[in-house]
């Protein structure tokens, strides 16, 4: 039997309560967007009195993460080694840290989180406490 994993709208509002959290503690005001693989908003939250850029940005970390399995951080740093820094160019890609792939146990990109309002590294922590908040049940 070929079982399809997918993310649920309750597996994103437990990852959205774990970053908003997070935020809390480090008294971050953040935004965030969960995106199922396919690039469709799943679940978005905007905590009160953050930057109006945040708002773009979130979703834009996580349709990159979306896109290609891979953490936005880690898309940067492999866009510094190419000649002519080619991810630069493509339009709705995000090189800041801040955005997730959800990926499960066996490999199966199911989705991604972005997260904005803070630096781009808070963001990733941020981020990284939503994914691990649901690492159970991937």
């Amino acid at each position: 039997m070929f079982i399809v994993k997918a993310l649920s709208l309750n597996m994103a509002k437990k990852m959205a309560d774990a970053a908003e959290n997070m935020a809390i503690t480090r008294s971050l005001k953040i935004v965030i967007a969960i995106m199922d693989n396919h690039g469709n908003l799943k679940y978005y939250r905007r905590m009160d009195n953050n930057c109006v850029v945040s708002v773009r940005m979130a979703p834009l970390k996580a349709l990159t993460s979306a896109s290609m399995p891979i953490s936005t951080k880690d898309l940067a740093l492999k866009n510094e080694k190419l000649a002519n820094l080619p991810y630069l160019g493509v339009p709705g890609i995000v090189l800041l840290e801040g955005g997730l792939p959800i990926i499960t146990k066996d490999g199966e990109h199911i989705g991604s989180i972005g997260i904005s309002g803070a630096t781009p590294e808070l963001d990733g922590i941020c981020a990284q406490a939503a994914i691990d908040a649901i690492i159970d049940n991937l």
